[in-house]
């Protein structure tokens, strides 16, 4: 049998300034935040390796590394991930020149909340214990990845063959003929 290691992670304790506890654990859903903010676990391990490499508190360290930990907060450790967004209009041309515009929305701040008391996760944590914070994000997220890097696939998998079943391919829809364009209607709400 397979170990449901990566699944079942149990992380690592963190205790905050307020006394209070929590799981710090890399789920797969705290993954997937993670690999939006970074581009892909490169970027998530590039991050960890930078705050891991610094023995000082130089250079940019605090901003990702309370992202790193909220994200490993999210779920049963009981911190929701709360989005700053900019959004921006691209007005651009097409080639036959007709002018269009788009929204491009941007995350630019990402805070994490505890759901029980709305305390932010900057303000529960102890710069104190840096040291030791940096040691329970290395020791959970290398327990998320129990197989190491070595074990884990370089590039896309391509090789997986994958059966749908009928059921989704939509062999038993049915289409209704239309209602006629005078038929009454029942307003709502009544």
């Amino acid at each position: 049998m397979t170990s449901p290691a990566p699944l079942t992670a149990l992380g690592r304790t963190l205790t905050f300034a307020d006394g209070t506890t929590a799981q710090l654990r890399y789920s797969l859903g705290a993954l997937a935040l993670l690999e939006q903010r970074h581009g892909g676990i490169d970027g998530v391990l590039r991050t960890f390796e930078q705050i891991d490499g610094t023995d000082s508190l130089s250079g940019v360290v605090i901003g990702p590394m309370l992202e790193l930990i909220g994200a490993g907060l999210t779920g049963s450790g009981g911190f929701v991930p709360h989005f700053t967004e900019r959004m921006t209009t691209v007005r651009e041309e097409t080639p036959d020149g007709k002018k269009t515009s788009r929204d491009v929305r941007e995350v630019t701040a990402v805070r994490y909340v505890r759901a029980s008391d709305r305390k932010e996760l900057g303000d529960l944590l102890d710069l104190k214990g840096f040291d030791q914070l940096v040691e329970a994000m290395t020791q959970a997220f290398a327990e998320a990845f129990p197989q190491g890097e070595e074990a884990a696939p370089a590039g896309p998998i391509t090789d997986v063959e994958l059966t749908v079943p009928d059921t989704f391919r939509g062999t038993s829809s049915t289409t209704s003929a239309p209602s006629p364009s005078d038929a009454q209607t029942q307003p709502s709400g009544t």
